[in-house]
């Protein structure tokens, strides 16, 4: 779909939606009914005049922190429509980390959602114009206010409902969005010290959502679901503008996204369209469809012959529409890649799917695969409008650091001018810190992060996060972590007791019958993994890491903590 608009800001996005899809559901809760798009309109000018009242202008940053719900958006949208900066706070960051985001970033005010309050503990009371509760929108106002301004205010928007009063007489008057205007700082979840807070223009943003719909097959028919953090960008810009810029409906779970209570938010609402990251699909795979096909000696003996494996997984894919509400039309997969038998099951099943690949300082979408053309491996081709390329390829295998350059690309980090230059080359290219090539049809492939290149023994790159996707094809592995120790390749590895206590019975030996049943297994499996690897980068050792490795908010494995001699 293309959508065209007299400027790229969040504003005027808004204003064609509310234009063009008025009477249509927009946003809700799971379960709740949704509000039409004009009575989402409705709710963003009352929050933007409340905000107004409360002394916030063009260029204050207000801070969100919650969890997924109807009033995070509509927080997010009056903040940015009105020229001021959203300041999206993951709930997963620590104490200490939140109230350095928000002295970092000088916001002025915030929402919250109760729970999260504790983190505020410690901060300046006067640091803050007001904290708004997330659920209900009550304010707590910590600063003074000219007498009657907040009251008179907000008679303004509950006066504009009456159709006789004339907008010039009801409406405030913000100041104009400019494009170029910062739209959200999105501090990045990162592994050591403080995170960088990335600067977004309402450029970068909408000429991400605008691009990124012409390679997204959706409609003002679709429903998503939202299972993916707001404050994250890859849910903001995706699951959250790309739907409202063609008039679809979002619904939002309450709580954590179980497993349990993912399959009943699907069967009320019967999305149409799920953006999610690999590591959903991935266990239900390895959790739901695999088991049963192990399970039985006589359908495990023929999944390797493909035509059986093909019957087999287009059997298991509609068993898994139809648990989802058996309305889906598509996946859309970000955040990391697909482990290609998750991708060989969808595939064969005859599920639509699609992966991306994007990064917070891109707005964040990058590629997309082309959906019914997708290739297996592969994030996709670049979005229209933008440069990609490859940065001092290898020679001979055309491997090099992924550049981007474009209206996408991000101001810069905030307050931290030698972070920024360190990320940009001299020409203005954006390094992305991923090594990758693209093939003939112009499709990107992404072999590992820079940082985790290890040399083998000859000077070979070995990419630690390839190998990881192939142990993690294996039935008895969770999570996995490559690293070199002592010149050779070690693995520490979360099994999935599940699996090896279903398969081998260990509930039944004593403990040092189960520690060398394992131990065998894990054996077993190395010689297996090993022989899908060249010589160079095969695997010496699988240590068993005894509890799940710690990730960061946005559940990247925090890697350092597990490498280093010693862990």
């Amino acid at each position: 779909m293309i959508v065209e608009l007299e400027q790229l800001t969040v504003k005027c996005l808004l204003e064609r939606t509310f234009d063009q899809y008025g009477s249509l559901p927009s946003i809700a809760s799971v379960g709740e009914q949704p509000i039409v798009y004009l009575q989402l309109k409705q709710q963003i000018q009352e929050a933007a005049g409340s905000l107004a009242a409360r002394g916030i202008q063009k260029g204050d940053r207000v801070a969100i922190m919650g969890e997924n719900c109807p009033n995070w958006v509509i927080a997010y949208l009056a903040v940015t429509s009105m020229g001021a900066v959203a300041v999206p706070i993951l709930t997963g960051f620590p104490e200490t980390d939140t109230r350095h985001i928000l002295r970092n970033s000088e916001s002025q005010g915030i929402f919250i959602e109760a729970r999260q309050r504790p983190k505020l503990e410690g901060l300046d009371d006067e640091a803050l114009k007001f904290v708004c509760d997330l659920e209900n929108f009550t304010y707590e106002d910590r600063q003074k206010h000219r007498p009657g301004l907040i009251e008179k205010t907000l008679s303004l928007f509950k006066r504009s409902r009456q159709r006789s009063v004339p907008d010039g007489d009801t409406q405030l008057r913000f100041p104009e969005v400019e494009p170029d205007d910062l739209a959200v700082i999105i501090y990045t979840s990162g592994t050591t010290g403080h995170s960088k807070g990335v600067m977004l223009s309402h450029r970068n943003i909408v000429f991400d959502v605008v691009n990124g719909i012409e390679r997204f097959p959706i409609n003002s028919n679709d429903r998503f679901l939202s299972i993916l953090p707001l404050a994250h960008t890859f849910e903001a810009t995706g699951g959250m503008l790309c739907p409202i810029a063609i008039g679809a409906s979002i619904y939002y779970m309450s709580g954590l996204p179980t497993p349990q209570k993912l399959l009943a938010a699907m069967e009320t609402v019967k999305p149409t369209a799920v953006l999610t990251v690999p590591l959903v699909i991935d266990k239900i795979f390895r959790k739901k469809i695999l088991p049963q096909i192990q399970g039985k000696r006589v359908i495990n003996k023929l999944y390797p012959l493909v035509f059986f494996r093909r019957k087999l997984h287009q059997v298991a894919g509609r068993k898994l529409v139809k648990s989802f509400g058996d309305k889906l039309r598509f996946f859309m997969f970000g955040g990391a890649s697909l482990n290609e038998d998750v991708e060989v099951f969808l595939r064969d099943a005859g599920i639509s799917y699609s992966t991306g690949y994007g990064m917070t300082e891109t707005a964040p979408i990058m590629t997309i695969n082309p959906f019914g053309r997708v290739k297996v491996g592969s994030c996709g081709k670049p979005i229209p409008g933008i440069e990609m390329k490859i940065h001092e390829p290898d020679p001979a295998s055309g491997v090099g650091e992924i550049v981007v350059k474009g209206p996408i690309v991000m101001g810069g980090y905030y307050k931290n001018p030698d972070a920024s230059a360190e990320i940009f080359l001299p020409d203005g290219w954006l390094r992305t810190g991923d090594l990758g090539y693209f093939d003939e049809e112009g499709y990107l492939f992404i072999k590992g992060r820079s940082k985790n290149v290890i040399i083998g023994p000859s000077g070979e790159n070995i990419y630690p996060e390839a190998i990881e996707q192939k142990i993690l094809q294996e039935p008895y592995f969770q999570e996995a972590v490559v690293f070199e120790e002592g010149g050779k390749l070690q693995v520490k590895a979360y099994l999935d007791y599940d699996v090896l206590d279903r398969e081998f019975e260990r509930s039944k030996l004593d403990a040092s019958e189960a520690t060398r049943l394992t131990a065998e297994t894990l054996e077993q499996a190395r010689q297996r993994i090993n022989a899908q690897l060249p010589a160079f980068s095969q695997i010496a050792k699988i240590i068993e890491h005894p509890e799940p490795f710690e990730k960061t908010p946005t559940n990247k494995v925090k890697r350092y903590l597990y490498i280093t001699p010693g862990n």
